[in-house]
């Protein structure tokens, strides 16, 4: 299976805006990143961007959920990160 085929991809504009939003990335316990943004900035969208970014990038083989939250800590948004890895889900599948 090709693990490349739906891949997002990513623009200079979406990547520059990315980058001038995030203010800093945060690691969960367990490794998954959240993204703390500039107050002003829209959670919303920034958290679709969030997501085209992480999927454009492949790095992390699992899915989970991650959010967004301004630096005030006032606000956050969630999103649901889907790796894409073909191999996702396969442990869970019965062996007959």
């Amino acid at each position: 299976m090709d693990n490349q085929k739906h891949v997002p991809r990513l623009t200079e504009a979406q990547q520059k805006k990315f980058e001038e939003g995030l203010f800093e990335t945060r690691w969960t316990e367990a490794g998954e990143p959240y993204f703390v943004v500039e107050d002003g900035v829209d959670l919303k969208e920034f958290a679709a961007l969030a997501k085209m970014v992480l999927e454009s990038k492949k790095e992390i083989a699992h899915d989970f959920t991650s959010k967004v939250i301004d630096k005030s800590g006032e606000e956050e948004v969630t999103f649901e990160y889907q790796s894409g890895w073909f191999l996702e889900g396969l442990g869970e599948l019965p062996l007959n």
